[in-house]
């Protein structure tokens, strides 16, 4: 590990010894050491994480809705054939839809132990947080 502290010490003492003298290194120099520096730089520099698409919010908000819309019909029809199946199905689409919202609002999983339960909070922690559907 010291001869590579001891390599870079005596690369930035030729780098600081190229900047001093009166006639600068070609040109080839000069551009292969740009490049290699600005790929180190690439690889050492901290992409940021990108904000959520507010087109994707707006589009899970949409099937959110258009989801319970689905489950209200269902509920409120009496002769729907299959009902109890239709209705498990909407609703494990709906909370699944909620933990993606969830996920993109940055909103912790609650520790519920009905499904009910974590529904419900995570829908009061989407409505504090502005969302709407």
């Amino acid at each position: 590990m010291a001869w590579l502290a001891a390599l870079g010490l005596f690369l930035g003492l030729c780098a600081l010894l190229c900047l001093l003298l009166p006639n600068p290194p070609p040109s080839r120099w000069r551009s292969g050491l740009q490049r290699r520096t600005a790929r180190l730089l690439r690889r050492l520099r901290r992409h940021p994480k990108p904000e959520p698409d507010p087109f994707d919010t707006l589009r899970l908000q949409t099937r959110l809705g258009h989801l319970a819309g689905k489950i209200r019909t269902v509920e409120s029809a009496p002769h729907v054939y299959a009902r109890a199946h239709r209705l498990m199905a909407l609703e494990a689409a709906y909370d699944d839809l909620l933990d993606e919202a969830c996920r993109l609002a940055g909103i912790p999983d609650p520790d519920a132990a009905r499904p009910e339960d974590k529904r419900w909070q995570e829908e009061q922690e989407l409505t504090s947080r502005g969302w709407s559907w």
